[in-house]
């Protein structure tokens, strides 16, 4: 990627969602929430092989991301206040 980037650091708890639509006549939608915050994943009407690769990216992460807040719930550990390994 070039140029520049924006960041957004979205602070969860038990309050956050997140949601997948899938519409007959149009691309799905996946949507997540926390606190006065809603950010919507949307896509171009005619798909590409880039977004098939985007979304099969952001399961396999979010699959990583579950094993390891599972991971800390089950050992009685919190990473906050950590950085990132």
């Amino acid at each position: 990627m070039s140029g520049r980037m924006s960041a957004l650091s979205l602070p969860v708890g038990s309050g956050a969602s997140s949601e997948f639509r899938a519409f007959r006549s149009r691309t799905p939608l996946f949507t997540v929430s926390a606190g006065r915050l809603l950010v919507t994943f949307t896509l171009p009407e005619r798909l590409g092989a880039g977004e098939v690769e985007f979304a099969r990216r952001l399961a396999e992460q979010a699959a990583a991301y579950a094993i390891e807040v599972e991971r800390l719930y089950r050992s009685g550990r919190s990473s906050a206040g950590k950085g990132a390994a």
